[in-house]
């Protein structure tokens, strides 16, 4: 019977720790709400735009993943966290300037965004795929 609470217990918690988030999950759909907002602004859609940068500013953290992550990158887990910081302040700028409707300054924090994100790939993303791929 203890057997059987135990393994009960090891599926239950397994399966809620399936449906947290991961870092690779996170960023493809980071990748898709990037190039919605590139079609927004090639067609002129603020709510497009907005909707989509909303989800990047709001997006979950890799709970999945986050004990790995913060083992890994130890004290440069600041330089992670500043980068991480850098996109949401140009989504949420985004945000701003889409329902001002000013699309010099959607397309200005935009290129923000994606050179934050292009900075922390250069930065972490091997390093993390090395030792996040085991678990995915």
């Amino acid at each position: 019977m203890k057997t059987l609470l135990l393994l009960a217990t090891l599926l239950l918690s397994s399966n809620t720790f399936a449906n947290e988030p991961n870092l690779q999950s996170l960023m493809a759909t980071m990748g898709q709400k990037a190039q919605i907002i590139m079609t927004g602004i090639a067609y002129d859609n603020f709510d497009m735009i907005e909707d989509a940068a909303s989800w990047v500013n709001d997006h979950a953290e890799p709970t999945a993943d986050l004990q790995i992550i913060k083992e890994e990158l130890g004290y440069q887990g600041f330089a992670f966290k500043m980068m991480d910081k850098a996109a949401h302040n140009a989504a949420n700028a985004i945000i701003k300037a889409a329902q001002a409707k000013d699309m010099p300054e959607v397309a200005k924090q935009y290129g923000k965004m994606v050179k934050s994100c292009v900075r922390c790939h250069n930065a972490f993303r091997e390093r993390l795929r090395a030792v996040l791929h085991k678990t995915w």
